[in-house]
């Protein structure tokens, strides 16, 4: 019954797809072997409906069984498993009675949640991850060399925290200025003497300031202890 999708409040989940299959989950599952007392599965054949119809629709929560209290659409083309006195559609093992029943329950889910299927998942890949999500995001690699140094946190619980400043503008070749002086430039992926992106001014004084507030906070909790 792998890959095949599971409908909500199925009686057997995954459904069966012949009267052997129904037999053995019934040998196998309480609730299934209770629900198809009765049943002929040696005379039991699949029908696949040639009209639309409704019926009353059993549906099972945990180890309970109920009946809706209101008829249910069974599409054209749907396939369910009979033996000419007990009807059930194959997809989920629910069985279909034309009369309303006595087992029903306050908790009966609405009508559209029995069309909304659980599709099987698309390899194990998917359903069996070899990495855990969360770890994979943790151990992934820096984006750059970090910096050989730790500053104190005054603020946290006496952590040394690593800081990386923002990268330094590669120089890979040289070249004559309009005045006659040499001037570096910077090198670009594309190759020698492209464009490249050169930190502003301004990120090195945030960077200068938060590293001078930073060491004045140590100093000052250095002194009071």
């Amino acid at each position: 019954m792998q890959n095949r999708p599971v409908y909500p409040y199925s009686v057997v989940p995954g459904g069966v797809k012949s009267a052997s299959e129904l037999k053995w989950m019934a040998q196998h599952d309480a609730v299934v072997a209770s629900h198809y007392a009765g049943f002929d599965y040696e005379h039991a054949r699949m029908v696949r409906l040639i009209s639309a119809r409704t019926a009353y629709v059993s549906y099972r929560i945990g180890n309970r069984l109920y009946f809706t209290r209101h008829r249910i659409m069974l599409r054209k083309g749907e396939t369910v498993i009979t033996d000419g006195k007990i009807t059930a559609r194959s997809r989920c093992g629910n069985r279909v009675e034309e009369a309303p029943q006595q087992a029903t329950s306050s908790e009966e889910p609405p009508a559209i949640k029995f069309d909304q299927p659980f599709l099987p998942a698309a390899g194990t890949a998917l359903s069996n991850p070899s990495v855990p999500f969360q770890s994979a995001l943790l151990n992934r690699p820096a984006l750059g060399p970090a910096l050989p140094l730790g500053l104190y946190d005054p603020l946290g619980n006496a952590n040394w925290v690593p800081i990386m400043p923002p990268p330094l503008p590669g120089v890979c070749g040289v070249g004559k200025s309009k005045t006659g002086s040499v001037e570096g430039y910077l090198c670009a992926s594309g190759g020698v003497g492209g464009g490249g992106t050169v930190p502003e001014p301004g990120t090195w004084l945030l960077v200068a300031s938060g590293l001078a507030a930073m060491y004045w906070k140590a100093r000052q909790k250095l002194l009071r202890s």
